[in-house]
């Protein structure tokens, strides 16, 4: 909801687009390649966008004024970088920056995030490393020997690797349960270690199976 456009999903993954300004049904969308949905959003820039991710790790930008699919998913959305296709686990989560300004929305499973950017070109897969991704909040001590054989390259080498590109994907050490932006250039991560989530289990049942 941004105010003047209401979205709903139903369980079957069909999308109702409520004007609540007439209180009046829209717009509907049918369910998109068979796959569920599973996040949404109004993009702060622009209210007339509504962006989705469904099951299948597919993401679209709606026109909803125009009651169709917007002109970057028109060109992008079936023909997305291959890392981004391999994207660790399910998206269950999106989060766009708080500026009217931003063109950008974070995607994130319960294993990984991906920086998406509108406004920039969609670039083709490289072969650095698997997914095109980086570790995210990995071990400190892998970080710090990473971090000192960069400072040994080329800082031109270096700055190519530290700039933003479009559809690039952070792992999680742990499971993440939400990611929120907190300002435009903060995030909020809230996770559960893996030893919590072992520590909940039910304590192991010991029956004796007799003649054996």
């Amino acid at each position: 909801m941004d105010g003047q456009w209401l979205a709903a999903v139903s369980c079957f993954g069909d999308i109702y687009v409520f004007n609540l300004e007439t209180q009046r049904l829209h717009w509907f969308q049918c369910k998109m390649n068979d796959a569920s949905v599973t996040a949404g959003g109004f993009s702060p820039r622009n209210s007339n966008v509504l962006v989705i991710t469904t099951s299948s790790n597919e993401v679209y930008a709606f026109d909803v004024e125009a009651k169709q699919l917007g002109e970057w998913s028109r060109r992008h959305s079936h023909h997305l970088p291959r890392r981004f296709q391999e994207f660790p686990g399910e998206v269950i989560g999106l989060s766009f920056p708080p500026s009217l300004y931003s063109t950008s929305v974070i995607v994130y499973s319960a294993r990984a995030m991906c920086f998406i950017d509108f406004g920039m070109p969609v670039d083709q897969d490289d072969n650095e490393l698997p997914n095109g991704s980086d570790p995210f909040l990995e071990n400190n001590d892998a970080i710090k020997i990473t971090r000192s054989k960069r400072k040994r390259k080329n800082p031109e080498e270096e700055s190519k690797r530290t700039t933003k590109r479009n559809f690039d994907i952070c792992s999680f050490r742990d499971p993440v349960l939400f990611v929120g932006h907190l300002s435009e250039n903060s995030l909020l991560i809230v996770e559960k270690r893996w030893m919590d989530v072992v520590q909940s289990f039910d304590a192991p049942v010991h029956r004796h199976i007799y003649g054996t």
